[in-house]
């Protein structure tokens, strides 16, 4: 019966000295992979300040101004560009009092002559 101690006694101590071993590795893995996101929370940290700073820059008025200037070949609108309420009539002409009737293309097709016999 001691002899079964023993060997049981043996082989509970080899699978504590087993899992510690696995323990030790396990937790230096661990702690590399939290070093490896820590470093990618500091990138994307420095990321985000840069953007922050190219917005705030990028949305200065006089900055989109230039921009729009140089970039899109914008200025400001001149005299004759520029429409009071009163004048929308004679600038764009009279509103209308609903949409335009649709027209079929298709109806058009299939009945050419038709058009052509209506008086």
């Amino acid at each position: 019966m001691s002899r079964r101690a023993f060997f049981f006694g043996l082989l509970v101590a080899a699978l504590l000295v087993f899992s510690l071993y696995r323990a030790k590795y396990g937790a230096r893995d661990t702690a590399a992979e939290l070093m490896a996101v820590e470093a990618q929370i500091e990138q994307a940290q420095k990321e985000k300040a840069l953007l922050e700073t190219e917005l705030a820059h990028m949305s200065r008025r006089d900055w989109i101004e230039e921009y729009a200037r140089k970039e899109l070949g914008m200025a400001p609108p001149k005299a004759d560009q520029m429409a009071y309420e009163d004048d929308l009539d004679d600038v764009v002409g009279p509103p209308t009092d609903g949409l335009a009737p649709a027209v079929d293309p298709q109806a058009e097709e299939a009945a050419p002559g038709a058009a052509e016999a209506a008086p």
